[in-house]
Formats: C-alpha cells, sequence, structure tokens
C-alpha cells in the first residue's frame, strides 16, 4: 500500500509540472473574450462548453506527455539492461579466462614439478616392493684369520594383506603369533591392514622359517605371506674387544665402535624385490617379480690382533679385581714402528652379541628392577672405551715427555753425575712442590738416576729451563695439543691451560705429569715416538679394507709425522728408561730375557677427591722396540695400594711376558735358564674343557677361561686363542671359551 501511494503521489506531481506548460499554451484572445462574456448572462453555457472543451485538450495533452515518459523510460531501461548484459558477459569472460589459466599452472605443476612423486606414488601403489638387506662386511683380526664379527644368515617375514582373503586372515595371524611368539591382536591387525605390506618379524632363525613353510603347505597357502632372506650380526668371541669393535641395531646398522666409524663400508647396498599388483594390491596373473640384488658390504682387517686383545683382556680383569678398582682400568698395546693398535682392552666390558645386557656381577641382582633409562645408561659407561674418550692426569709417566725435549734442546745429559740435588722440594713463585720421598731426599742425581727416582724436583728444573713457550711447541709436537684421529667414536681431546696462561707455579706441576689431562691413547703415542727414533707416527686400528665385488685389498696407510726429538735423544731415553725397569720403580715390570723399558706413573683423580689414577707404560725391546704396552688402572683401592710400580707394573711383565714370544720377538737379554720351548698350539675347539686341560699340560701349556660357579669340565670349547697350529712357547696360557 505505502508503495502505491507514493506512485500516486509520483502521478499527481507529474500531472501539475504538465500542467503550467498548458496553461501558458492556452489561447490568451480566447480567454479575454470568455472574461467580457462573463458580464454577460447568456453566454454562460459557452463558457462551460470552453472550460470542457480546455479540460479534453489538457487531458489528451496529458496522455501524450505520459505516454511519451514512458517510452522515454523503457528506452533508458533498455539502454541499462544492455549494458549490465555486456558487463555480466566481460566478468563471465574473465573468469573462465582466470580459470583457464589457474588450470594451466596446475597441470603445468603436476607434469613438471610434482610429476616424479606422483609417479612414485602410483608406482608405490601398484606395487609390492620389499628390500634385501645386504651381508655386512666381515670384521677380522690382523692375522686375516680370527672372525670377529660376521653376518649370518636370517629371515625377515612380511604379508601383503590385501592378497589374503577374508576367511584366511585370522588362521594366518594365529599361525604367525604362534610360530613367532607375537602378540596376537597386534599381527591380527597388521594382517587386516588396508596396505601392500606389512613387516611380521625380523632376524627369524632358519628353523622358524622352515616351520612356516611347512605350515603354508599344510594349509594351501602360497601368496600374502613372504619369506626374505636377511642377516644377522654375529660375533664369534662374545666380548673380546668389545669396545673397540662395537655393535649393531635391530636395522644392521653400526651403533658404535668400528661398526658405526666405519659403517659405509660395512653396511654394503640394499637390493630390491618388486612386483606389479592391481588397484587393490593384489597379484595380477602373468606378472612376476623383479629381484635386484643387494651388494655385500666390504671387509675390514683390523689392527687388533686377537692372541694379544686376549692376553690384555685377561691380566686387565685379574688386575682390576685384586686391586679392587672401582672405576674399570684399560690397556693398549700399540706397534710403534707402524702406529698399530695390537690390544685395546677395557675392563669392565659386554657380550657384543648382547649388548643390552649387563656382565657386572654387582649389577645382575637388581638389573631387572632398573627402568629401562637406568639400563641403558649403565650399559653406557660399558660401552665407553675410555682408553680413547676419557682424560686422565698421566702423572710421572709424562716426565720422558720432559726429559726428551730437556735432552733435544742440550739442557742436560743422561749421566752427568751430580748434575741435579734433591733436597725434598722445590719452591717456584713462592710455592713449596714436595718430591713424593720428601721424608728421605735423594740427594746429589744424574738425569737417569732422577728418572730412575721418579724425582719431582728436578724434572720442575727443567721445565723451567725449557720455559713455557718451548715446552708447548714440544706439546704439540708430540701430538698432546690435539686429538690422534684414531679411527674410534667419541676421542677426547686434551686438556690444558692455555700457554699464555700458564705462570711458573703450572709449568711447574705440568713437568712432572700433573694439573692437566690427556687420554691413554695420547700417551702411548706420545711414549711410541720415542720408540720409534724419534718420529711420530699416528696410531692405526684398520690394516686392509677388502672389496666384496672384486676381492681387491686396500691398505690404509701407515701415516708417520715430523721427526719431535733426534735418534741419539730416543735412543737416550729408552736406555734410561731401561734403567728405570732394571734398577728404579718399574723393578717389577721385567721379563726374563727380554730388555724393557719403561716407567711407573700415580696421580690423583681430580682434585681432593682422594681417588687415584696408577699406570705403568713400557717398552720392548730396547735394542729395537717392536711393542709398546700402557696399563691404566682407575682407583684401585685394594691392599696393594695406588702406587704404578707395585700394581701396574707388574700387570706390564705379564702381558710383555705372553706377547713378546707370541710375536716371535728375538730375546736380546738371555742367560742360560731364560731359553724356553717353543711349541705348537693343539687345536682343542670341540674337546671338553677337561680334555683340553689334559692335551694341553703335555705341552707344558696352561689353560684360562672365564670361571663360574658351576662346573664346567664337561663343557665344550666353541673357540680358543691363539688357534691350533700357532707357535708359542712353553708356559703361555691358551684362552677359550664354551
Amino acid at each position: 500500500m505505502k508503495g502505491l501511494a507514493i506512485m500516486g503521489n509520483k502521478k499527481v506531481r507529474q500531472k501539475k509540472k504538465i500542467e503550467k506548460p498548458l496553461k501558458s499554451r492556452f489561447d490568451r484572445a480566447e480567454i479575454d473574450k470568455l472574461k467580457k462574456s462573463k458580464k454577460k448572462k447568456d453566454n454562460r453555457d459557452s463558457l462551460d462548453k470552453l472550460k470542457k472543451k480546455f479540460e479534453n485538450k489538457q487531458n489528451k495533452m496529458y496522455k501524450k506527455q505520459i505516454k511519451e515518459a514512458k517510452e522515454e523510460k523503457f528506452k533508458q531501461e533498455a539502454k541499462n539492461s544492455d549494458i549490465s548484459r555486456k558487463r555480466r558477459m566481460k566478468i563471465w569472460l574473465i573468469i573462465v579466462i582466470i580459470i583457464s589459466i589457474l588450470f594451466m599452472i596446475r597441470i603445468a605443476w603436476i607434469q613438471f614439478v610434482d610429476g616424479d612423486r606422483l609417479k612414485q606414488m602410483a608406482l608405490e601403489q601398484q606395487s609390492i616392493d620389499r628390500a634385501v638387506n645386504p651381508r655386512r662386511g666381515t670384521i677380522y683380526d690382523a692375522t686375516g684369520k680370527n672372525v670377529l664379527a660376521i653376518s649370518s644368515t636370517v629371515n625377515t617375514i612380511t604379508v601383503n594383506p590385501n592378497n589374503i582373503s577374508k576367511e584366511n586372515k585370522e588362521k594366518v595371524a594365529e599361525a604367525l603369533a604362534n610360530i613367532f611368539d607375537l602378540d596376537y591382536e597386534t599381527v591380527l591387525k597388521r594382517v587386516k591392514k588396508n596396505s601392500s605390506i606389512e613387516n611380521i618379524a625380523k632376524r627369524v632363525d632358519k628353523d622358524k622359517a622352515d616351520e612356516l613353510r611347512i605350515w603354508m603347505a599344510d594349509n594351501n597357502i602360497d601368496v600374502g605371506i613372504n619369506i626374505d632372506e636377511d642377516t644377522k650380526r654375529y660375533y664369534p668371541y662374545n666380548s673380546l674387544a668389545s669396545q673397540v669393535i662395537g655393535f649393531c641395531g635391530s636395522d644392521n646398522q653400526g651403533l658404535d665402535g668400528i661398526e658405526a666409524i666405519y659403517e659405509e663400508e660395512l653396511q654394503g647396498e640394499k637390493g630390491r624385490i618388486t612386483k606389479v599388483t592391481d588397484a587393490n594390491g593384489g597379484e595380477i596373473d602373468g606378472e612376476g617379480e623383479n629381484y635386484i640384488p643387494a651388494t655385500d658390504g666390504n671387509d675390514l682387517v683390523l689392527s687388533i690382533d686377537a692372541t694379544i686383545q686376549g692376553i690384555a683382556e685377561k691380566y686387565l680383569k685379574e688386575a682390576c679385581i685384586d686391586n679392587e678398582c672401582t672405576d674399570g682400568g684399560n690397556i693398549i698395546v700399540m706397534n710403534p714402528k707402524t702406529g698399530d693398535i695390537l690390544a685395546m682392552a677395557g675392563y669392565p666390558d659386554y657380550n657384543l652379541n648382547e649388548p643390552y645386557e649387563t656382565t657386572i656381577e654387582e649389577l645382575k641382582p637388581t638389573w631387572d628392577n632398573l627402568s629401562e633409562t637406568e639400563q641403558v645408561q649403565e650399559m653406557q659407561k660399558v660401552w665407553r672405551n675410555k682408553a680413547v674418550a676419557d682424560t686422565y692426569e698421566p702423572g710421572s709417566t709424562f716426565k720422558l715427555v720432559t726429559a726428551s725435549a730437556a735432552l733435544e734442546e742440550g739442557i742436560t745429559t743422561t749421566d752427568k753425575e751430580g748434575e741435579f740435588c734433591c733436597t725434598g722440594g722445590i719452591t717456584v713463585a713462592g710455592v713449596r712442590i714436595s718430591c713424593w720421598r720428601y721424608y728421605n731426599p735423594h740427594g746429589p742425581e744424574s738425569l737417569r738416576e732422577a728418572l730412575k727416582n721418579s724425582c719431582n724436583p728436578v724434572f720442575i728444573g727443567l721445565g723451567q729451563e725449557l720455559g713455557v713457550s718451548k715446552y708447548y711447541d714440544y706439546l704439540e709436537k708430540f701430538g698432546l695439543l690435539r686429538k690422534t684421529g684414531i679411527d674410534l667414536p667419541g676421542e677426547a681431546g686434551s686438556i690444558f691451560l692455555k700457554e699464555d696462561k700458564v705462570g711458573p707455579v703450572e709449568l711447574a706441576t705440568i713437568s712432572f705429569g700433573q694439573r692437566f689431562e690427556i687420554t691413554p691413547i695420547q700417551m702411548i703415542t706420545a711414549v711410541s715416538t720415542i720408540a720409534n727414533k724419534g718420529v711420530y707416527v699416528k696410531p692405526r686400528i684398520v690394516k686392509q679394507i677388502i672389496d666384496s665385488k672384486t676381492g681387491e685389498v686396500t691398505d690404509v696407510p701407515v701415516e708417520e709425522g715430523e721427526r719431535v726429538i733426534s735418534k741419539e735423544t730416543a735412543e737416550g731415553v729408552l736406555s734410561m728408561m731401561g734403567t728405570v725397569v732394571a734398577e728404579g720403580t718399574g723393578k717389577n715390570a721385567q721379563v726374563q730375557g727380554y730388555s724393557i723399558g719403561g716407567k711407573t706413573g700415580t696421580s690423583e683423580d681430580g682434585v681432593n677427591t682422594g681417588k687415584y689414577v696408577t699406570s705403568f707404560v713400557g717398552v720392548a725391546p730396547i735394542s729395537d722396540p717392536e711393542v709398546v704396552v700402557l696399563i691404566t688402572l682407575y682407583n684401585p683401592t685394594g691392599e696393594g695400594g695406588h702406587q704404578g710400580g707395585g700394581v701396574a707394573a707388574p700387570i706390564g711383565s705379564q702381558v710383555l711376558g705372553e706377547v713378546l714370544p707370541y710375536l716371535e720377538v728375538q730375546k736380546d737379554n738371555v742367560s742360560e735358564e731364560d731359553v724356553r720351548i717353543e711349541v705348537e698350539t693343539p687345536n682343542v675347539v670341540g674337546m671338553t674343557v677337561q680334555e683340553a686341560k689334559k692335551e694341553l699340560e703335555k705341552l707344558n701349556l696352561g689353560i684360562s677361561y672365564e670361571e663360574t660357579e658351576d662346573d664346567i669340565s664337561d663343557k665344550i670349547i666353541t673357540n680358543q686363542v691363539p688357534t691350533g697350529g700357532v707357535k708359542i712357547y712353553e708356559g703361555t696360557n691358551v684362552i677359550v671359551e664354551y
């Protein structure tokens, strides 16, 4: 209604607008006549007619104008409609063009940018792809005969859920769970999963795989279950060189030691088994499998000799137990001419075949009560190779470095009688530093006597004469300010004060081996430099790499460094080391028939900790060194005390007493009673322990094995070190495992 009222008002306003022009156009003459005629009553009718005529004329004009206005409005609306239609057409055209451009961009993106990924996705959806694991490379000892790590053949079980019929899924899941001791619900979930392939079990032994094959044949199931060849890492000697070799994870990847450092050489390249499937993952008739073989990993030959390693581990374990070493210990045996690490033993160690199970007797009763995190933390302490990864204060063994530098610089000579005088201590920058025998001073000494007596004041004085700058030059030359670069994980660097921070007192303590820290591998490398006639040689743990494809052998080169001291200086230091063992603190390291040189050491394990580190470094034979050995024991608390001469030196004698004959090193200090008979080691593998004892006793050989509370006389021997046929001397122990 409101809309109609508005329209009516509009018409009235239009009418008024029209009337004005009509009145203006009306004949004025006619109006004048009418006015005159008004005076005459008889002309009234004429006036009415005239008005009526005027009104008719006015209405016609009004209608005409209304019609013209409507026509004009219609034309305007038509014009406007035409403009709107054209605008809409333009807008739609623009929209179509934009959509087309976007569509073309998307096609280009899919084709040129995302094409490879989509092709791969399509390939994955239309095929089953199973990995074939390569055989991991074998690790041999230095002889190339003893296998330290090998990959044995096992199987991996997978299923293709889309190829297993619905009625068989539960039956298959039940069989897999029973055969491989798996959770039924977990297996069933995987068997029912809408996927092309699912893993069921890894590292399955042959007997279990054969059991599955028999079940499949009995139940007429020949598709949907895959039994693929795989490999499992196995360590024949269990704990031998465990902290050097390291171990592998569940996917055969190296996690520690040589296994980790040489992962690229050992791992090989995976192969593949591919099969084309339909959209649902099912098999297509006539489509076979495409097999791409794996490439096996390369083999390694270590510098570690299994026999020498076994000797070192045997005596290290005995020493740590007998001397109650709370923090364990390590022994390194090195060839000074090549840098080869012949043995690197750590105690406690672990079983490489069960790296997450403790071998520490004290922990076994409570082991299962520890959380998984706590167990891993405890095992990490055992996995850690302290000979490489941990630092310690070397103590008096470091006096060899001070003596070498002083001799090389011409500050002193080896045998000038009374050149030095020990009064029980020395005052440096107002600080009194005592000799270990302050209560009974050594008195007048030559350098040889000072080294034999391990007299601190003499070496403090030599350090002062060398000065900080010159002393640090020798530290650098001996490789003590840098890592050795040995191919083992986690090597630590030394801890020295910066040269510009070293004052007189700091230089004094460094001179006799305290208030700084180095690693055992750095210490033995420095002493090997002296034994190698003054030339530095980088330690080597891997000797050869054998290509699995061609069998080609690549030697890892011996890396000689610079000459640190002259041959004459080296010979002088070796001669003094011989005196230390013959007459001084290293007497307990003597080996009958050989000239042994060495130096003992005792130091604090940290400041005010109440703990000590006991060590001995030995060289043999003095005439032409073939072996350097370093024994380091952490915090011995037994009745024997913590002095290097009483605790560590005897171990040096035991180790060298077996290693030198094994290496057939010619004796250079022989008397008639020193002559020992050489015999050939019998092969006792396969015998019982009791039978082996009798066989070895016939040749005057001993037997060594891990002691247990159980009777092991009937246990069958599975491994021995040295192996049968190796020549050794009477009295040597043969290490066996059962």
